[in-house]
């Protein structure tokens, strides 16, 4: 292949990288919208990502495997042309309303992805020699790490422009980048790799598929703030028992597999078991992208949608780190580039969760921002993946890569459901330090202390903002005011109607009069109150980073060439 072909290969890999990783960034924000345009309830709509991320965990090792079996660029090729006609079709469920059709797309689509980014990454590693592939590799992760960074702000600033019922293009725009990477994957020949001809392994298919899916569910369904309720409610335990049912069974399928999907011996591996704990724990905290614009927001009190374009600032940061620590490994190791990108992971969330939550300062928020940027630059993918491609043989590169992906896929799962209980306790938090503060007055008091306290308003205030919660709290206080009126005016008794209606009017603009002189005082319990909640979340990150660190330094600080 010449040089001219295999770098316009390169874009077209990293363009299918960017599609997929920008796809599921940019489609878990408009969740809610999409909801409301096709009249479901929230439950209803959480399928539209939870059937995605389901079905995508399960392809990705059937995939790789299918890659070993019939070369890498044929199952690219195949993921990319089933994903662009999954885009196409989801976006087409707009137009006849039909949450039913969607969810069939969705389904399509993440067939497709499932092999777009291990196989796009088997194939890079596999297309470049020794000392340029850490550099390639790199590439791939600062284009998967920035797709997955700006995805929320760059789809939320689609449907501000074009309105929530065009959601359509969120899919749409994956549509001309199909075509141009089919294009060009048809019309350029790659030099064929050495492909395994084993019996395919159908048994073990099934069962990992199974296993997989009850796996997800039970770690999805998880609410560790009510964490022994939700463990042994049927959303959770069920999946639980059936997964624990279905792995002795894998190992007995796939031990016995002339050609496993899941190849138990990488597990035997340190230096693979190794990258597959670090996988799982980097895919956990790289969720924090979720809560970052809500954090950034709550510490400058800026309004909500703000604090998305400090998560696009610290994408620079990644963007800039993951190729350079490409080329840091072809110069060192991946064991120097894991270690020094959990030292900034460490260092980063540090600052915001002890200096930031304190100090309220833009500066230090901009430098632990930057510092989470670069470690999640050089941990997320680039180091992992060189690791897996020079611990296999070139025949086997595609399913271990599938297998890592996966693993950071469960790490990604389980995530959302663990830092969100740092929210949900400190949105719990609110209602009563709040009720301490609001004026007092006699036989309201009570009434404004149970609504306070009332799950909708905990929820409310788990999604609020510092700059909106003056208004909530002001809402919510005019609405039990006028709740409570007939109770009140029965407290006046004796007195003329006209004049109790007077009398009333002028009870709650005094409230709300003294309430307005607290504008300040609530806004700043809040944000401290808030704050505490994403503290914990920092500390909680930066030690699955320590843990992550020192299982990165069982690695063996080598450069290694691909097997042979």
């Amino acid at each position: 292949m010449s040089k001219k072909a295999s770098k316009i290969l390169l874009v077209m890999f990293l363009l299918g990288i960017f599609m997929g990783s920008l796809d599921t960034a940019i489609i878990s924000p408009a969740r809610t919208i999409m909801g409301n345009t096709l009249h479901i309830s929230a439950d209803a709509s959480i399928w539209i990502i939870t059937l995605y991320s389901l079905i995508y965990a399960v392809s990705m090792p059937i995939i790789g495997k299918l890659a070993d079996r019939h070369g890498l660029k044929t199952m690219f090729t195949f993921s990319i042309l089933l994903f662009g006609i999954g885009s196409l079709l989801c976006g087409i469920s707009n137009f006849y309303n039909s949450f039913s059709f969607l969810l069939i797309a969705r389904a399509i689509e993440a067939i497709g992805a499932g092999g777009v980014m291990p196989v796009a990454t088997a194939f890079v590693g596999m297309s470049f020699p020794p000392e340029k592939r850490g550099a390639a590799l790199g590439m791939v992760g600062g284009i998967n790490g920035i797709a997955t960074l700006i995805g929320p702000s760059l789809g939320s600033f689609i449907l501000d422009t074009f309105g929530g019922n065009n959601w359509h293009l969120l899919f749409f725009i994956n549509i001309p980048i199909c075509i141009v990477v089919l294009i060009s994957l048809i019309t350029i020949k790659v030099d064929k790799f050495e492909t395994t001809k084993k019996a395919l392994d159908i048994y073990g298919s099934i069962v990992s598929g199974l296993f997989i899916v009850s796996l997800m569910l039970f770690i999805t369904n998880l609410n560790f703030v009510h964490l022994w309720t939700s463990f042994k409610s049927v959303k959770c335990f069920p999946y639980l028992v059936i997964a624990i049912i279905l792995l002795p069974i894998l190992i007995f399928v796939e031990s016995r597999a002339e050609d496993p999907v899941i190849n138990l011996k990488y597990f035997k591996r340190r230096e693979m078991l190794s990258v597959f704990i670090i996988a799982f724990l980097v895919g956990a905290g790289l969720m924090i992208v979720v809560f970052l614009p809500q954090f950034c927001s709550n510490v400058l009190k800026l309004k909500l949608g703000s604090g998305g374009y400090f998560v696009t600032l610290m994408a620079v940061f990644s963007g800039f780190a993951a190729p350079f620590g490409g080329k840091l490994i072809d110069k060192f190791s991946a064991k120097f580039i894991l270690v020094t990108g959990f030292i900034f992971t460490i260092i980063g969330t540090l600052t915001l969760a002890l200096i930031v939550t304190s100090t309220l300062s833009v500066i230090p928020l901009v430098i632990g921002l930057a510092f989470m940027g670069l470690g999640i630059g050089f941990t997320m993918g680039t180091p992992l993946n060189y690791v897996i491609q020079t611990s296999v043989p070139k025949e086997e590169i595609g399913s271990a890569q599938s297998t890592l992906s996966l693993i950071r896929s469960l790490g990604v799962a389980l995530s959302p459901n663990l830092l969100v209980g740092f929210i949900s306790a400190a949105g719990a938090d609110v209602s009563g330090k709040l009720m301490a503060v609001l004026p007092k007055t006699h036989g309201l008091t009570h009434a404004i202390s149970s609504g306070v306290s009332g799950s909708s308003m905990v929820n409310s205030f788990q999604n609020a903002n510092v700059t909106t919660i003056f208004s909530l709290v002001k809402n919510f206080v005019s609405e039990q005011f006028n709740k409570m009126a007939p109770q009140l005016s029965e407290g006046l008794r004796g007195v003329p109607l006209h004049q109790r209606t007077n009398i009333l009017a002028s009870m709650k603009e005094n409230y709300i009069h003294q309430l307005d002189g607290l504008r300040i005082t609530i806004e700043n319990i809040y944000q401290k109150t808030m704050n505490s909640g994403f503290e914990k979340m920092f500390l909680t990150l930066c030690l699955i980073a320590v843990i992550a660190l020192i299982v990165a330094l069982f690695l063996p600080n080598k450069k290694k060439e691909i097997s042979k």
